[in-house]
């Protein structure tokens, strides 16, 4: 038997980001994985955070504001933007993180369940920023940051409709980076390899599964790391932030050198 891989699980140092302090950022999918990372390091660059997600999060800290939404929900969605920015005055960041990863093979997925995936994933994503926008017009770092994945690249069987929202989050992006790029705002979408998160620890790396996907991912990943939650923050940080004002319409991939590109 071939021993065990070794993966790298130094934790994280935290991206410290000068000119994004004071601002207010939107943070979709707060109360848990990706998306708590990244309202967690907003806070640590000094970003009062409102956090959008269908349970409340609990991030007890002064800039946090909880927003419990169900982003499935048109009406649901344009009443919590219209709340946050009444009460901010002014969005300077979009963070759309929120999604599910449900599987549903081709016999099996019909309407119902690609509603209940696309409307999340994506429509979720379209809507949010339908609304943030007045909002975003006021603001002062301008930038959205749409969390892909890539999912979309790889042909996992029982993930069409997931793949497929996830390949829209990069036509939304570029769709909308010229569209919005004449009024200094800009997208970038940032895509995710496997993350273990908490989620996806108890899925796919605890019990039976663990030896054969850590040996899978092994194989796979040009670094031998466990690519962590704040691993995916630190680079929305960046991409919020004016370090990377050259860039818009953008897929940043982070999956360890998986696709290499």
């Amino acid at each position: 038997m071939s021993a065990a891989p070794e993966f790298d699980e130094t934790p994280r140092p935290a991206l410290q980001l000068p000119d994004l302090a004071g601002r207010v950022a939107l943070v979709t999918g707060a109360s848990s994985g990706i998306g708590r990372a990244v309202a967690e390091a907003l806070i640590e660059s000094g970003v009062v955070v409102h956090g959008v997600a269908h349970e409340p999060a609990a991030l007890a800290h002064a800039q946090f504001h909880g927003h419990v939404c169900d982003l499935r929900d048109a009406a649901a969605i344009k009443a919590v933007v219209a709340a946050i920015g009444t009460e901010a005055g002014r969005l300077d960041y979009v963070v759309n993180v929120a999604g599910v990863d449900t599987k549903a093979s081709l016999e099996t997925g019909g309407a119902e369940q690609w509603d209940a995936i696309v409307d999340l994933n994506l429509r979720g994503y379209y809507l949010v920023l339908h609304e943030a926008l007045p909002w975003l017009r006021q603001g002062q770092g301008r930038s959205v940051v749409n969390v892909g994945s890539i999912n979309y690249r790889l042909g996992v069987p029982r993930r069409a409709i997931y793949a497929a929202s996830k390949a829209g989050i990069l036509g939304l992006t570029t769709g909308l980076a010229r569209e919005l790029g004449r009024e200094r705002i800009r997208i970038n979408t940032v895509s995710p390899g496997w993350v273990f998160t908490e989620g996806q620890v108890k899925e796919y790396f605890a019990g039976e599964a663990a030896a054969k996907n850590l040996a899978y991912l092994a194989g796979v990943q040009s670094l031998p790391i466990k690519i962590d939650a704040r691993d995916i923050a630190n680079h929305v940080l960046f991409y919020l932030s004016d370090v990377s004002r050259a860039s818009t319409g953008h897929n940043c991939v982070v999956d360890g050198g998986w696709l290499l590109e």
